[in-house]
């Protein structure tokens, strides 16, 4: 026994030596091209995405199909992936192909924008051990040695190409266009290898090997139209992105969770602001298909991706809040959403969630006058009253909703009811600032009546110099410096010329009021 036991130590000892042995080789040879994608294929993937909006220039129509974005590369068994992000930013029906034809569902899982690169994960493994690819120290690199590109270059999976490093660049800041949607794009890289190897649209995230068939960079972008300039980012700078989490415990580490929550929080609003645009876009189709008496199958097509869209952003918000639930610019979105989109009964329910989550009079007071532009910048002044009456009724102590009424009563030229509607948000609070001031500026520019302007713009100074000293408000000295003219009082409009002045402004209609007030003031004998 205590022989054949010897006998099983030694044989597992040569069989360890072996390995170790054969381990040294392989990381001390040099492999040439058909080498290098043998042994790593397994572990390269391809990125597609599913769309029902692909518009076919073959045969004319929209179809509804899969679309290769990019490549990848398997780092761990478990089936964690490394590309760039912007493979894969926008996408929200990720799908991951292996070598063997094999599609798999992938999630976000971690990004870095800065340095354009994303950890995926597969979803349905099922408890598959995926081949992995090794990595080398960037950080040791020289120009001049040979590399090898593989990803899939126009949708031609498992390209290979060979070129040697033309230059390691720090610090790198680029302006280029992105080569299938042509917008520019810019990015700021910690660190890039040039590389003569030829790489085209769908290169980018694969990985680019040493001659030892380690992994040295990420296949990024080229520069179209001027010779071969081509750029990965370093090895290195994705592991230390690796490293920055507990990866294998990236659901239950409170840091790691942070970080991908983080990471999800910003790639579902992309996401969900992309969406919303394509509907707000095309929403007239809407519109159109509700309203027309002839069938249009374009126009029924249309409709559907447009809310199909408008389904995908509202999706991809409440995603958005779910991680971040006081995140108040995820709402306005929502909401200029809903009214763009004229879905008023969740516009409704969505601004009584607002006063009840954040109970904060500013907010509230910003996403008033964001739905009162939405409103009167397309003219819609009687949905806008509609939609604003119906909120009055919920809380008539709500004075920035009766505000916002005054504004829009302001912008349908019916002065009375503005003045009416500003005079009832001044009984239940006297201390709103500029309900006194667009009521002094319809007497001012409506009716000329410079007296009861002054009355009123008055009672907002003294209540601003009460409270703070000074004002914020331009339109306070600029109507007081205007009256004073109109009275033939230099010196009056002359002091609230100095206050006009000493206040910022920064838009066209602010800076010529400034102008206007001089002009005037010149002008008096």
């Amino acid at each position: 026994m205590l022989v054949l036991a010897f006998s099983l130590s030694v044989a597992a000892q040569d069989k360890k030596n072996e390995f170790q042995q054969s381990n040294k080789m392989l990381m001390d040879s040099n492999f040439n091209a058909e080498q290098i994608i043998e042994m790593n294929k397994p572990a390269l993937i391809s990125i597609w995405y599913h769309t029902n909006n692909y518009y076919s220039y073959t045969s004319f129509t929209t179809i509804d199909t899969n679309l290769l974005n990019g490549s990848g590369f398997i780092f761990t068994e478990d089936g964690l992936i490394g590309t760039n992000y912007h493979v894969v930013d926008g996408i929200d029906s990720l799908l991951i192909k292996t070598s063997d034809g094999t599609f798999y569902d992938a999630e976000m899982l971690l990004i870095d924008e800065k340095n354009d690169m994303a950890i995926l994960r597969i979803k349905n493994a099922n408890g598959t051990k995926f081949p992995t690819i090794r990595f080398a120290n960037s950080d040791v690199l020289k120009v001049g040695q040979e590399v090898f590109a593989i990803g899939s270059p126009l949708g031609y999976e498992y390209t290979i190409s060979q070129g040697i490093i033309a230059g390691i660049r720090d610090n790198e800041k680029v302006s280029f266009t992105d080569p299938v949607t042509y917008a520019p794009i810019e990015k700021s890289f910690d660190k890039v290898i040039q590389i003569t190897a030829a790489i085209s649209p769908g290169n980018s995230g694969g990985a680019l090997f040493n001659r030892k068939g380690e992994v040295i960079g990420i296949t990024t972008y080229t520069y179209t139209g001027y010779g071969n300039l081509n750029f990965a980012i370093a090895i290195n700078s994705f592991v230390y992105f690796m490293n920055s989490v507990d990866l294998a415990n990236i659901d239950s580490n409170e840091e790691s969770k942070r970080k991908r929550a983080e990471s999800l929080y910003f790639s579902n609003l992309r996401l969900a602001n992309n969406f919303k645009s394509e509907a707000t876009y095309n929403w007239y189709y809407v519109k159109q298909k509700d309203t027309m008496k002839t069938l249009d199958t374009f126009v029924v097509k249309q409709d559907s991706v447009a809310r199909n869209n408008f389904a995908k952003a509202e999706t991809f918000y409440f995603k958005c809040i779910d991680i971040a639930p006081d995140s108040f610019s995820v709402y306005r979105e929502m909401m200029d959403l809903y009214v763009y989109c004229e879905n008023f009964s969740k516009a409704e329910n969505l601004y009584d969630t607002i006063k009840v989550r954040f109970q904060s009079d500013s907010l509230l007071s910003l996403l008033s006058s964001s739905l009162a532009n939405a409103y009167t910048s397309s003219k819609e002044y009687k949905k806008a009253l509609e939609f604003y009456e119906k909120m009055s009724l919920k809380d008539t102590s709500d004075i920035y909703l009766r505000y916002q009424i005054g504004n829009i009563y302001e912008s349908m030229g019916k002065n009375s009811k503005a003045i009416k509607e500003y005079k009832r948000v001044l009984k239940r609070d006297p201390s709103y600032t500029q309900a006194y001031i667009q009521i002094g500026a319809i007497y001012f520019n409506k009716y000329k009546d410079y007296k009861t302007a002054k009355e009123y713009i008055e009672k907002a100074y003294d209540r601003e110099m009460s409270a703070y000293g000074s004002t914020y408000y331009l339109d306070i000295p600029y109507y007081l410096g205007m009256i004073a003219v109109k009275e033939r009082k230099k010196f009056d409009a002359m002091l609230y010329y100095m206050d006009l002045k000493s206040i910022y402004s920064y838009t066209p209609e602010e800076n010529k009021k400034k102008a206007d007030l001089l002009k005037a003031l010149r002008e008096i004998n």
